[in-house]
């Protein structure tokens, strides 16, 4: 922990674990938004910018499709208007190709490339869309 002169710890607004939190002092409370891990520059692992990433299960930057196992096998495709929906395959259409950032944890689709794939709500909605928020995690 990093405790000032008063006593106070460093700590991460609301214990909130997303993009841009606030970062406070506030009393010793012994929560996991209090504690902190120490990596030296010298030591710290480079961000994996290629290859395979085992914890989400896909090829970094590596472009795919999402193939339905419906007996057309359809394909997901982002429309202009944010929503995804299943159309069937058209080669070389880039709103139905995907990748996965291995940086930013988040699958974006190739034709409107800053935006990735969301669920409504923090993911307490049925609708999955692709959007351009700083809050790209499967909730």
């Amino acid at each position: 922990m990093f405790v000032n002169q008063n006593g106070k710890v460093l700590d991460v607004s609301g214990g909130q674990d997303k993009e841009g939190q606030k970062t406070i002092v506030w009393k010793k409370h012994g929560g996991a938004n209090q504690r902190w891990t120490i990596v030296y520059v010298d030591k710290a692992k480079p961000i994996q910018t290629k290859g395979y990433n085992e914890e989400f299960g896909f090829h970094i930057n590596r472009p795919f499709y999402i193939v339905s196992r419906l007996p057309m096998g359809r394909v997901v495709q982002a429309q202009g208007n944010n929503w995804i929906r299943m159309n069937r395959w058209v080669k070389n259409r880039a709103a139905q190709r995907w990748k996965f950032d291995g940086v930013k944890k988040a699958i974006y689709n190739m034709n409107w490339t800053s935006w990735h794939m969301e669920i409504y709500n923090k993911g307490n909605h049925k609708n999955v869309a692709i959007g351009s928020s700083n809050q790209s995690r499967w909730w």
